[in-house]
């Protein structure tokens, strides 16, 4: 017989997210229409290719708080590389070089011991202030106009956008469930020691999930240059709490060992939705901040008072 409490405790992002689309359907007649939708999902896309590395991150037990700069800075290379490199190699240039970020991360946390909220919130400042010298803190436009195509054009009408978001999802989910690697990251999450005991190699592990947490942030942030066509130091000041938000809104637990990318992205999608629709009700933007902020706490709170309810039966 089924346990309808347990699958829709299970699936409560996903509920909280079709309530919220069907509130807003009847809300605002400009919801529920391709146009709307197909923006939502352009936005959400961002944030959810970088919720990839990120759900990598925590569900290995830590977080990565320097993604929003890995992203700002990663683009400005991009630009600025391609009129020398051409623009291939620029793309490689800028990806290679949040990889080396997250490598720096990796190691700052795994080798030295640093808490990963102290060494990815300092390498955070580091990062910005290179993006800053090296733009002299202008935003900085590509000349290329194939550039722009990557964030803004689409195959079959599907924009680019949410094609690569895709991709990133599935091969995410397949390291996740299928793969040892994945197994062995939600094993370390749950306990490092058992971890260690067990005979997984936490270090380079936890060096691993923080070169792709850095991979996702540098995708994001030349599919962002792309997309507005100009590169900026400033890019990303909110994307490191926005895409936590999201990837534990979905589920995901900040205690390591638990969540998947299908509830980041849900939670992703919350976000953005919520976003959307306080823009679409008129909302002024002085309060938009503090209304995620405050629904941010009812759903996580929601979330730990159910966990409570199924302990104590």
């Amino acid at each position: 017989m089924l346990n309808f409490r347990k699958i829709i405790s299970e699936q409560k992002p996903f509920i909280v997210l079709l309530a919220i689309i069907i509130v807003m359907s009847f809300a605002s007649s400009f919801f529920f229409t391709i146009d709307n939708i197909t923006n939502i999902l352009i936005q959400a896309s961002i944030y959810g290719i970088m919720a990839c590395g990120m759900t990598f991150a925590i569900i290995g037990g830590d977080f990565d708080l320097s993604v929003g700069s890995i992203m700002a800075l990663s683009g400005l290379i991009s630009v600025l590389a391609e009129p020398y490199t051409g623009q291939v190699f620029s793309i490689i240039l800028g990806i290679l070089t949040a990889c080396l970020l997250g490598l720096l991360n990796g190691f700052l946390i795994a080798k030295c011991h640093i808490s990963s909220f102290i060494a990815t919130i300092g390498t955070s400042y580091i990062i910005k202030g290179v993006a800053l010298k090296i733009s002299d803190g202008n935003p900085i436009s590509s000349q290329n106009s194939w550039y722009a195509l990557i964030g803004n054009g689409k195959l079959f009408g599907i924009p680019f956008l949410i094609l690569i978001l895709i991709a990133l999802v599935l091969a995410t989910w397949y390291i996740l469930t299928s793969t040892r690697f994945g197994r062995n990251i939600y094993t370390m999450g749950g306990n490092a020691e058992v971890a260690h005991n067990s005979g997984i190699h936490v270090e380079f592990y936890k060096i691993s999930v923080f070169i792709l947490s850095g991979f996702a942030a540098g995708i994001a942030g030349i599919l962002n240059s792309s997309k507005l066509n100009t590169a900026s130091a400033l890019q990303g000041d909110n994307a490191a709490l926005s895409v936590i938000t999201g990837v534990v809104i979905g589920g995901t637990s900040l205690i390591g060992g638990v969540g998947s990318i299908g509830k980041s992205i849900v939670g992703i999608l919350i976000f953005s939705v919520i976003t959307n629709a306080l823009d679409l009700l008129g909302v002024f933007s002085y309060y938009q901040t503090a209304i995620r902020g405050i629904l941010l706490i009812f759903i996580i709170g929601m979330g730990a008072w159910s966990r409570a309810q199924s302990k104590n039966e």
